[in-house]
């Protein structure tokens, strides 16, 4: 039986000494019998799925970055409608990027969906590889429906996860038995993240080549989760077991795009392969580095600092987190900063999603919510600061407990700017994505765009995309107040 979409049959990945990157070629489509009669061809299947991921529309940059942009860290200086949407706060049902996310993202899924229904009756594969090959598929469908979540749903604390996130599809998309779904509940999702990053954690090989998932790598998103559903304890929990294994910070900050134990897991861009689209967000350049580099460096010009998150940065001149840029052009051919986290004109930058420091992060902020002020949790913040160039913190300097957790998610949001934290960090906070008119750019004439956008207002979130509400009329109950209300 064929599947409903082509299952992308890729060579297997070739890594070498002095070269990092994915090395793939994509083959032609195959049936599942074909496309699982083998340990090698299954191998080639689960690879296309790294490519899916690569999709401007998914882990490529543009939900990260939009994201990014609807709150205080971005100036976006583009000129594209449909990205200005999301710094204007106008996005519509009928904008393409919605649209290219939920398809580009469900097929990711439904791949998933079948490589985790066949691996187990590949016939010269042992129980280990097909144990492991179900894990690597739960781990990657746990990133998608995390971030569909992310993006389509309020926070987990505006309903206790009871609001509505997106519909759970756990088989493959064959074209016979599909059924449309109605969307779960964001605690469904949730536990559905759950239950597929345990059983990977468990199946997952301890260590493995960078730019693949690693038990770590599933115990590293389930603090992430935790965090979200502010569940300190098990947070904290998940936290240590990553930090206690093996990684730790590197250095300093020359790890971007390299091989490093500050990654525990990256995507790992070629310049054939990163800023690929077969969608409407983008008919030429786009990526991590188009999107990050000035006109005047090969890239768009696109994504500057803010004028908040540098006047932030210039609170500690020896912070080498705010001296982690360059002067370019933005696309006005205007002067302005630009992160050198995706230094690639060719477009090969990897996109580093799960880092140590994040989980460090994550730790001391549970760790506050359980114990009150701390000193593990100063000394992990300590430790990133350090590694920055700045100074440790001293435990007698903090008077509250909220004072502490304040502290820590300004850490946050200087070590993880520009790596799609600070959307979703600012709204399950209670704080607004924005509260400075500073950031934008001046051919911009909203008012006040964004100010005071909270968890739990429609313009915090995406809208389902119109193609869907076409399709499922199962949504149009539970999503006409989002479309209206963002019209």
């Amino acid at each position: 039986m064929k599947n409903i979409f082509n299952i992308l049959v890729l060579a297997l990945c070739c890594f070498t000494a002095c070269d990092h990157k994915l090395d793939i070629e994509p083959e032609q489509s195959l049936s599942d019998e074909v496309a699982f009669s083998s340990f090698n061809n299954a191998k080639g299947v689960m690879i296309g799925t790294y490519n899916l991921m690569m999709d401007v529309a998914v882990f490529g940059s543009i939900p990260q970055t939009l994201s990014d942009c609807m709150t205080d860290n971005i100036n976006f200086s583009g000129e594209l409608p449909n990205m200005q949407g999301f710094n204007n706060f106008i996005i519509t049902s009928t904008n393409s990027i919605p649209n290219d996310n939920w398809k580009d993202t469900y097929q990711i899924i439904g791949t998933t969906n079948t490589i985790i229904q066949n691996a187990p009756n590949i016939p010269d594969a042992s129980n280990e590889q097909k144990a492991a090959m179900i894990g690597e598929a739960k781990f990657i469908r746990a990133l998608s429906y995390f971030l569909l979540s992310e993006l389509y749903s309020q926070p987990y604390q505006v309903s206790n996860g009871e609001n509505l996130s997106v519909p759970i599809y756990l088989k493959p998309f064959d074209g016979v038995n599909f059924e449309l779904k109605a969307r779960n509940s964001l605690k469904q999702v949730y536990d559905q993240v759950e239950l597929d990053l345990k059983d990977a954690e468990t199946s997952l090989p301890a260590q493995v080549r960078q730019g693949f998932p690693s038990s770590a790598s599933a115990t590293a998103m389930l603090s992430r989760l935790y965090l979200y559903k502010r569940e300190w304890d098990k947070a904290a929990t998940a936290a240590q077991r990553v930090i206690s294994g093996n990684y730790a910070l590197h250095p300093d900050l020359s790890f971007y795009s390299t091989i490093s134990s500050e990654i525990i897991f990256s995507l790992e861009h070629t310049a054939t392969v990163s800023g690929t689209a077969d969608n409407d967000i983008e008919e030429s350049f786009a990526g991590w580095d188009a999107y990050y580099n000035g006109r005047d460096g090969g890239g768009r010009g696109d994504a500057e600092f803010s004028d908040d998150l540098a006047t932030l940065f210039q609170e500690d001149p020896m912070d080498a987190r705010g001296l982690f840029k360059e002067t370019g052009t933005d696309f006005g051919g205007s002067p302005a900063q630009y992160t050198l986290k995706y230094n690639n004109p060719d477009g090969s930058s990897d996109f580093p999603m799960i880092r140590i420091a994040e989980i460090m992060l994550n730790r001391a902020e549970a760790l506050v919510h359980l114990n009150g002020i701390n000193q593990e949790s100063v000394d992990l913040v300590s430790d990133i600061r350090e590694r920055a160039g700045t100074s440790r913190w001293d435990i007698n300097n903090f008077t509250s407990d909220e004072e502490l957790l304040e502290a820590i998610y300004i850490e946050r949001r200087k070590e993880l700017c520009f790596e799609g934290h600070r959307r979703m960090d600012l709204l399950r906070t209670g704080k607004p994505l924005r509260s400075s008119t500073t950031i934008f750019p001046n051919e911009v004439t909203v008012e006040n765009a964004g100010l005071n956008v909270m968890a739990g207002n429609n313009l915090a979130i995406w809208p389902i995309p119109q193609t869907q509400l076409d399709q499922n009329t199962l949504f149009l109950v539970s999503s006409h107040f989002q479309v209206s209300f963002l019209f």
